[in-house]
């Protein structure tokens, strides 16, 4: 299956990666079996595993039956024969097996064999059923089955196809299986879940500290080809910069469709690429060089597109168009070139749902660096990047709306954010204020607006977490607007006074002691303003913070002068 991405990203691919880069065994059971199998297949069987679960030699069973399955999947339509012997050795160890009767449903069919078929169709039916009536398929309600192929048979069943797959141990799920699938290229990619903890458990029968242990479960299923087996252990293995054993493991977990493995590679490369030296390998095989390294990159983040992953379209579409190092003389190569890519790129991740992408665009064209200046693209991109109902989106097109008079939402903002704020987002209620306190997308109000500023602080300090960045904006703008009627410089002190005093990580914060001595500034004590202003400036100058050194100086010599400090609404 292929999805076509852009109308020359091959042929760009392709002289990125060959011009410019390369410079810069078991045996199945008796066929006869099947019809004994077919005819005790029953209701009973269908909802119950457990006499296949507690086998005394159930993990070497496992090895076997997961083998006989991924047979099943790779040959059902092109050696519908052969499904006769797999279908009826699945069933023979597990009559509850769902693989087993797809296969026998596929064999009886091609014989046209009526009556088997329906018998075993039935099961099939029967027993995907009770998977569904397990869950719902989200990460808290996963469904529970016993193997990776009757997830991957739940899913085809309803049209959907497979284009990656992990296994995952969450908290009460030590096993668990998220399986990557789209209807069609045009569909975006969705998640499913389900829980075959039963399999770690089983795994671990004969030792009572492992059955919660999913390694030696994942162990065997990698040994017997299991994508995503392979790719948790290459995942694994990255993540303790085991880089050289993990690209091992995720390019045998993508020999199938799995954009996972894809993806978490042209990381690695890319990743490394960036801190190799070049040198020998230490046994006599040259290292590779960092184009060689961004070229594998390249190839497995274009393969990962191909099966619509939204974050690798994002990824290669930023790198198109941020590269300024890349010339070549091959008109694939030209910046024009490179930038139509990567706008196609960047919109079809949008239009597939990954709000990162036109949150993107819309900053491109707000500052006109890569892109074209363009209010009016700017405000396109943001509100699509909104009406995606992404929390970041919402909340960066309501500070983008609330920044210029002239700018009008092009959809419908404040429900939006409403919905944000009565999930309790508290960025999301700071950013209604806002909206309030300048009179954009509502009828001006500063009753309303500290109403929503309160709410906001008071939200932050009942949560266990808090969020300093949320109590500083309001803080500043409390006591620093010349809007008499949001001027709340005694307030502005309490939360600071308060959040200063309690939180440890915020004490050497260069903006949020400016923001704590333009508060003691706003009510008159400007030897206290004075001290905390010059505090701010000592650890802005300790931690190398030149962006702000100027302006916290600036602030301190208004103190000095006996002023406070006025500035506009966020």
């Amino acid at each position: 299956m292929s999805i076509h991405v852009a109308p020359a990203l091959t042929s760009l691919c392709s002289a990125l990666i060959l011009g410019v880069l390369s410079a810069c065994a078991t045996t199945p059971g008796n066929v006869a079996d099947s019809t004994q199998s077919s005819s005790t297949a029953n209701s009973s069987d269908i909802a119950d595993a457990t006499p296949y679960l507690a086998l005394a030699d159930f993990a070497e069973q496992l090895g076997y039956m997961t083998s006989l399955e991924a047979r099943v999947l790779a040959t059902s339509e092109d050696e519908p024969l052969s499904m006769g012997a797999l279908g009826s050795a699945l069933l023979e160890r597990n009559p509850n097996n769902l693989t087993g009767h797809f296969a026998l449903t596929a064999f009886y069919q091609h014989l046209d064999a009526a009556e088997a078929t329906a018998t075993h169709s039935l099961a099939f039916d029967q027993r995907q059923l009770a998977i569904l009536a397990t869950g719902d398929g989200s990460q808290e309600r996963p469904y529970r089955v016993t193997s990776r192929a009757e997830a991957i048979l739940t899913l085809m069943h309803d049209k959907q196809v497979i284009v990656g797959s992990i296994y995952q141990s969450k908290g009460p799920t030590p096993l668990q299986l998220l399986l990557l699938s789209r209807k069609d290229a045009a569909s975006p990619v969705a998640s499913s879940y389900f829980d075959l903890s039963v399999l770690a458990s089983a795994v671990g029968t004969g030792d009572e500290g492992s059955r919660e242990n999913p390694w030696e479960a994942l162990r065997i299923l990698a040994d017997n080809d299991d994508s995503a087996a392979r790719a948790a252990i290459g995942t694994y293995l990255a993540g303790q910069r085991r880089y050289e054993p993990a690209i091992g493991w995720l390019e045998m977990a993508s020999r199938e469709p799995n954009l996972l493995a894809h993806t978490l590679l042209a990381r690695i490369f890319w990743y490394q690429s960036g801190v190799t030296d070049n040198a020998s390998q230490g046994d006599s095989t040259p290292a590779e060089t960092a184009q060689e390294l961004v070229t594998k990159a390249i190839e497995n983040h274009v393969k990962a597109i191909d099966l619509g992953s939204t974050e690798s379209m994002y990824t290669l579409g930023r790198w198109l168009l941020e590269d300024t190092h890349t010339s070549s003389e091959d008109p694939a190569l030209s910046p024009q070139k490179k930038r139509e890519q990567a706008l196609s790129l960047l919109q079809q991740a949008g239009a597939l749902g990954h709000a990162e992408s036109y949150i993107y665009l819309a900053s491109q064209y707000q500052r006109g660096a890569r892109l074209p200046k363009s209010d009016d693209l700017a405000n396109r991109y943001f509100a699509k990047a909104a009406d995606l109902r992404n929390p970041k989106a919402v909340i960066s097109y309501a500070r983008y709306i609330a920044g210029s008079s002239e700018r009008e939402s092009q959809t419908r903002l404040m429900p939006l954010l409403r919905e944000l704020a009565d999930a309790d987002d508290p960025e999301a209620m700071v950013v209604i204020g806002n909206l309030y306190a300048k009179g954009v997308e509502v009828r001006r109000s500063a009753r309303k607006a500290l109403r929503w500023y309160k709410k906001a602080v008071e939200q932050v300090q009942s949560s266990h977490h808090g969020n300093a960045a949320i109590v500083n904006e309001v803080a500043w703008t409390l006591a620093v607007t010349d809007q008499r009627g949001l001027q709340q410089p005694n307030y502005a002190q309490a939360i600071m006074d308060e959040m200063m005093s309690s939180n440890k990580q915020v004490q050497t914060h260069p903006e949020y002691l400016d923001t704590w001595a333009a508060t003691y500034a706003a009510n008159g004590n400007f030897p206290r303003a004075i001290e905390l202003q010059k505090r701010a400036l000592y650890f802005a100058r300790t931690q190398e913070r030149n962006d702000v050194i100027d302006i916290l100086q600036t602030h301190l010599e208004s103190f000095e002068a006996g002023a406070n400090i006025t500035d506009d609404i966020p």
